[in-house]
């Protein structure tokens, strides 16, 4: 009888391939996701910050005038209004009645004050070596790679939990903190013996959270405040854009003053004409 040698069914030729994919497609989009909240953690708010304490103070007499152009030109569109009905124009309800119509810009006004005067005001915290600020990214990398639900789909409350703590952590430079919570985080998943079908699904999955990731990246960097940086970087457009600050504030100090003026003359009896 002759011994016919049995053949052992090797790993399917797509079994490796999406494997290597895989892993390719987790390491990007760990990359993508740090560099996002790289961009919204830190650098966002140092351009911001750096922005108000240029510009907060003009851009806020700017919007202040705004609002003073906007009551001036309702006061008088109110009491024109009385004046076509034939009736005296009452200024102590039209006062009234601007100060409930226009509250909510009082409201952004008041908000924009706290977050110009906050940025004026100095702060004082333990900042981190060179060395403290490389362990500070790591660690994070470490946390994103663990708990990130674009990586692990199935995370439970806990890890959303832990996630959000190593936010806030590598937001304020927390190294101890961050440190305690990858000491506890789970290990990265493996793929097991995942079936091709799984595999596939997988890969499809990470391709479009990569894919709406970069996206997202780039709508943060065409916005404020990281667009904003172009008038810090480059000293000429800052002075162009204090020069246009300044333009607009003339300007809407003019215009509230021709509005005031037209509502002062309607609420000046006519004089009788005489004989």
């Amino acid at each position: 009888m002759i011994d016919v040698p049995q053949q052992t069914l090797g790993p399917h030729p797509e079994d490796q391939a999406l494997r290597e994919e895989i892993a390719r497609l987790r390491a990007s989009l760990t990359a993508v996701l740090l560099q996002k909240d790289d961009l919204l953690l830190i650098q966002c708010k140092r351009i911001e910050a750096a922005y108000l304490r240029r510009f907060g103070a003009l851009e806020l007499k700017v919007y202040e005038s705004w609002c003073e152009c906007l009551r001036a030109k309702r006061r008088a569109k109110l009491i024109r209004a009385a004046r076509n009905r034939r009736e005296q124009a009452d200024p102590v309800r039209i006062e009234a009645a601007l100060d409930e119509e226009l509250s909510v810009y009082r409201q952004e006004l008041e908000d924009r004050f706290r977050r110009v005067a906050g940025v004026m005001e100095p702060k004082e915290g333990p900042g981190l070596s060179q060395r403290g600020a490389k362990e500070l990214k790591e660690l994070y990398r470490q946390a994103v790679k663990s708990l990130h639900p674009d990586l692990h789909p199935q995370a439970d409350e806990e890890q959303s939990r832990q996630l959000q703590q190593a936010m806030r952590a590598y937001r304020s430079g927390d190294l101890e903190t961050l440190r305690a919570l990858c000491d506890c985080m789970p290990a990265a998943e493996r793929e097991g013996e995942s079936s091709l079908d799984q595999l596939r699904a997988e890969a499809r999955r990470l391709r479009s959270s990569l894919r709406e990731l970069n996206r997202q990246l780039e709508a943060i960097k065409a916005e404020y405040p990281f667009n904003a940086r172009v008038y810090l970087e480059d000293d000429a457009k800052g002075r162009e854009k204090e020069a246009q600050l300044q333009a607009q504030l003339q300007d809407l100090r003019a215009r509230t003053a021709r509005y005031g003026a037209e509502a002062e003359r309607m609420l000046t009896p006519e004089e009788e004409e005489e004989g």
